[in-house]
């Protein structure tokens, strides 16, 4: 019975603002003007609807805040609310089960929460010898609730076919099939002290401080307090420069993507601090993705074409991380993404091709046919909310610059364009491989020959037609074709 009054209450919240989206994403497939306001206005109804079912769609709504292939820009600025619009749940809940997982080393615990998220809350804490700590602990119930939720989620998933157009519904199942399938790890804090050890060991030389694991278990995590100034903060940039602090909090993330076997997927304000002294502060390693070699490489060719302006190898390097549905144009596409860096490197554009090419950079991935593989989805939405961050730092921080300076700094540039080089050969052996080929040529010749033959003696038939009759014509086109058919 509970299971079917969260249903109708999910169905409730949830359709009217789907129906409302359904309605502003086929006027921007058409071109046609859209109420920016009244989106504003309904992506807050979005979102609040999001906060009243709690911590599944809190989560659910943060992966999406970066997912521009699905939703416009008024619906993403609105969920980043969901970063720090988290009630905590009630303090008699959490200190109980901190006290059932931890309480050999526990001593006190402080009621009010120094952070609180979907998942998890963040208390200060003494151990029995007086050390502080930070203890980190899963909502009460929240892996029940999340059990329940992703459930009936996917029950209702497929009956989004009635009023979405299919390639919307493919992406939202493959970000539902991520999200289901990595929502349980967060919420294993024995994995996220591995993931932070490891993360560690990658930064270690940079001016960074993670606090060291005391003790882990599945629900609970003591951590070493390491206390700082958020790196937004006026206070944070007081200390360090702001152009500088940007630089250095991006080197932080980017690094290990490149260099790194496991990178820090979630670098929003609340993870990141600075101490007196100008270190970094790392936070929650909960979230935390991977990439593979041959993709890490792949990545650091996207961005190098885009910054030379190259829009067909970019259309290239796309078709090879699986970037682009299979029906598109691609000749189109190379063409849209030309405007793109064009706009991007403040180049004028036409006006005739700017009608051609409406609304390009911002909206690209929602209007244009390309997918976001699932292999790099935790990459992008980390490289979205890392962007947004330094910019916050530095309102004049450039994303693509910054990468492109420090792929020279680590010498992978050399890498990334040997990589490029051999895709040029093997499309050129390729090419050769197939002229080599011998091809069946004789058939073909003997075919125009029988024309060239056969073709004079029925025209000819035509002129007889009229001087002879039907009779004779007739014969005499006949045998025209059997000569052309009887010739080796």
């Amino acid at each position: 019975m509970a299971r079917i009054t969260r249903g109708f209450t999910i169905l409730r919240k949830i359709t009217p603002r789907l129906l409302k989206y359904r309605e502003f994403r086929r006027k921007i497939l058409r071109g046609e003007s859209v109420n920016r306001e009244e989106m504003r206005e309904e992506a807050k109804k979005f979102v609040d609807s999001l906060i009243e079912l709690g911590p599944t769609f809190i989560k659910l709504g943060q992966v999406l805040s970066v997912r521009a292939d699905v939703l416009p820009e008024e619906y993403m600025k609105e969920l980043q609310r969901l970063q720090d619009e988290v009630t905590p749940a009630p303090f008699s809940q959490v200190r109980e089960v901190i006290f059932s997982e931890v309480g050999d080393l526990v001593q006190e615990v402080e009621e009010i929460p120094i952070a609180a998220a979907s998942l998890g809350q963040v208390h200060l804490g003494k151990l029995k010898d007086g050390t502080p700590v930070a203890i980190k602990v899963n909502r009460p119930r929240v892996e029940e609730i999340l059990k329940e939720d992703i459930s009936l989620i996917r029950t209702f998933l497929p009956l989004t076919r009635l009023f979405l157009d299919s390639s919307l519904v493919e992406t939202l199942k493959m970000i539902f099939r991520q999200f289901s399938s990595r929502i349980f790890e967060e919420l294993n804090y024995e994995k996220e002290a591995f993931y932070t050890e490891k993360i560690r060991e990658t930064l270690e030389g940079f001016r960074v401080r993670i606090p060291r694991t005391v003790k882990a278990t599945r629900r609970v995590l003591v951590m070493e307090y390491v206390p700082g100034m958020k790196v937004t903060s006026q206070e944070a940039k007081s200390v360090v420069d702001p152009k500088n602090l940007a630089w250095r909090v991006f080197k932080v993330f980017v690094y290990p993507v490149l260099k790194g076997q496991y990178f820090h997927a979630d670098p929003h304000p609340g993870n990141i601090s600075v101490d007196e002294e100008g270190n970094l502060i790392l936070y929650d390693f909960g979230m935390v993705g991977t990439i593979d070699r041959e993709t890490r490489l792949k990545l650091i060719r996207m961005y190098l074409t885009i910054s030379r302006g190259d829009p067909v190898m970019l259309v290239n390097v796309l078709e090879q991380l699986g970037a682009i549905q299979p029906f598109a144009d691609r000749m189109v596409l190379a063409k849209g993404f030309e405007l793109m860096i064009k706009e991007i490197k403040g180049v004028p554009v036409d006006q005739l091709e700017l009608e051609d090419f409406n609304r390009m950079a911002s909206e690209a991935f929602f209007k244009f046919p390309l997918r976001l593989p699932e292999k790099l989805a935790l990459y992008f939405r980390m490289s979205a909310v890392l962007e947004g961050v330094c910019r916050m730092i530095d309102p004049e921080f450039d994303f693509l610059p910054n990468l492109v300076r420090l792929v020279e700094e680590e010498g992978l540039m050399r890498e990334a364009i040997r990589d490029e080089i051999m895709d040029y050969v093997n499309v050129f052996t390729g090419s050769l491989k197939e002229r080599m080929l011998k091809r069946p040529e004789l058939p073909r010749n003997r075919l125009a020959g029988k024309k060239w033959v056969g073709v004079p003696v029925v025209v000819a038939s035509i002129p007889l037609y009229f001087v002879e009759g039907e009779f004779l014509s007739l014969l005499v086109a006949l045998l025209g074709i059997t000569i052309t058919l009887s010739l080796p």
